[in-house]
């Protein structure tokens, strides 16, 4: 297949399965925070947050096997690919090995980090019940399901979304009938995620000898090839850097809420957070295998196709950015009062939502240039990654300390906005494209200057009176119809008129499903 027809493939997976977790999600949060509480569900939300400090142990190993991968795929070096894949195994199983003392080292801090909670009534046990369970699920990801890498390096992520998914729906069904209908407890809940982890593990290996019945990697294989591909530790260093600044844009909100705040607040914000995640989770899985595709493309060296490519993502990425933010603005908060109970959550204030509706904005546009930048495998800013990370971690406390929740999205706001608008489209130019970026910086004050209009135009539109309250379910489902669908066609004809991507995006979609 080509590597149009495997993104659309891969895009057709990633948005039904999407569609379908989207609806269990908010099912299921709601039977979750009434029958847990939202102490439980915050405990879940954080000590995950923390596994996630663990997993930079990976140091971007992943990543720089699939940078290194692209050329051989693309040439159909199977020996090559089975070397990689070797190697790829051994380094993870290391990692596997450090997470897994690692984790066992922090658990002995537990009773400190938590202690604010367990003298308000939180059970000791249940918090490291929840740590090693989600430890164990990690630990598998290591040991067990690394060769999901080569899936995804050879634009074939939607064998990994099927699997995943399917796990994933079938787990969260069995957790909320356990719940509400027989009685079970947190440790349940627990025990089904460890159990669900394991038949993702199984089936992703069968899915991998189906796919590839030629690759026969071997852990012990992969020891012997460290010296034979050194150009893969070359830039581990430097990918390291920059998944530490992901893990503190990530995953540091909600340690900092928890640590400063509560984790009842932790519940509360991630009400607002879930939705956020989602979407950029929905992007980026849905279009991974682009990920592979622009790597391959970069591989090939036309330099016209490359920037045609990365305008037409370009284009594209704005106007759903666009669209995206501009609906959850509207649609959010009335959200949250039709879905969950009043005393599982609590309202934002305006000027916050719009804070959030900036991170997902963000979010969403970085996309193109993050695939530019992995397909070149230009990680050498490691500066920047760290001066994100210390950035939002230094404004969050601070933030919190004094605003609250505000200030914790705020500094995340402030840190991704300035490394995501500002200094990553620039290191590309420079060090990728090797040009100018005065046509990225004219084409984004266009972009911004149109999304900006046309969210004016829009949010006014809407106020006429003409959509039905808000306050009902059906109210509610018109406007996220209307809402999202006038935005998009006001936008995207903007975009149309002014952008040579936004056009040539248009053709392709047009010839791609005609």
């Amino acid at each position: 297949m080509s590597r149009i027809t495997y993104s659309v493939k891969n895009v057709k997976v990633s948005l039904t399965f999407y569609m379908l977790v989207l609806v269990l999600n908010f099912f299921s949060r709601r039977v979750f925070l009434e029958t847990l509480g939202n102490d439980l569900v915050g405990l879940s939300e954080t000590v995950v947050s923390y596994i996630g400090f663990l997993n930079l142990a990976e140091m971007g190993i992943s990543v720089a096997i699939a940078n290194v991968l692209y050329a051989p795929l693309f040439r159909g070096d199977r020996e090559q690919v089975v070397e990689l894949v070797s190697l790829l195994g051994w380094l993870f199983r290391l990692v596997g090995i450090v997470i897994g003392a690692a984790g066992l080292i922090f658990a002995a801090f537990i009773p400190w980090i938590f202690a604010k909670d367990i003298e308000t009534g939180l059970d000791l046990g249940m918090i490291y019940a929840a740590y090693l369970t989600f430890l164990t699920t990690t630990l598998l990801s290591y040991l067990v399901n690394y060769k999901q890498n080569l899936l995804v390096a050879d634009q074939k992520g939607y064998a990994v979304a099927k699997v995943f998914n399917l796990c994933l729906i079938g787990k969260v069904l069995l957790q909320m009938a356990l719940l509400r209908w027989c009685g079970a407890g947190y440790l349940t809940w627990l025990g089904l995620e460890v159990v669900f982890g394991v038949v993702f593990a199984v089936w992703l290996e069968a899915v991998v000898r189906r796919v590839y019945p030629w690759l026969h990697a071997s852990v012990r294989t992969g020891r012997e090839l460290v010296r034979k591909y050194r150009e893969v530790f070359a830039g581990v260093r430097r990918i390291f850097a920059h998944r530490i600044a992901g893990f503190a844009l990530v995953q540091s909100d909600k340690l900092v809420i928890a640590q400063l705040l509560s984790l009842s607040m932790v519940a509360f914000y991630t009400n607002y957070s879930i939705i956020i995640n989602r979407v950029t989770a929905f992007i980026t899985g849905t279009l991974q295998n682009s990920y592979a595709g622009v790597g391959n493309l970069v591989a090939e060296g036309n330099r016209e196709k490359v920037r045609l490519v990365f305008w037409q993502f370009n284009a594209m990425y704005f106007w759903m950015g666009g669209t995206l933010a501009f609906a959850f603005y509207r649609l959010i908060n009335p959200f949250i009062v039709l879905w969950l109970p009043p005393e599982r959550y609590v309202l934002f204030s305006g000027p916050v939502v719009l804070m959030l509706v900036g991170t997902l904005f963000i979010g969403v546009v970085r996309q193109t240039v993050q695939y530019f930048l992995n397909a070149y495998g230009l990680y050498h800013d490691v500066w920047a990654a760290w001066t994100e990370a210390g950035l939002n971690v230094a404004v969050s406390i601070w933030g919190c300390l004094y605003y609250g929740v505000a200030g914790v999205v705020a500094g995340t706001l402030l840190s991704t906005g300035l490394a995501m608008l500002v200094w990553k489209p620039y290191f590309l130019y420079k060090r990728g494209f090797r040009d100018s970026s005065r046509e990225y910086w004219l084409t984004l004050l266009k972009y911004l200057a149109i999304i900006a209009g046309v969210w004016f135009l829009t949010d006014w539109i809407a106020d006429w009176g003409w959509l039905p309250s808000v306050k009902s379910w059906g109210g509610w489902a018109v406007h996220a119809v209307v809402i999202p669908l006038l935005y998009a066609v006001l936008c995207g004809g903007m975009l149309w008129l002014v952008s040579r991507g936004m056009r040539d995006f248009a053709k392709l979609v047009r010839k791609t499903f005609s």
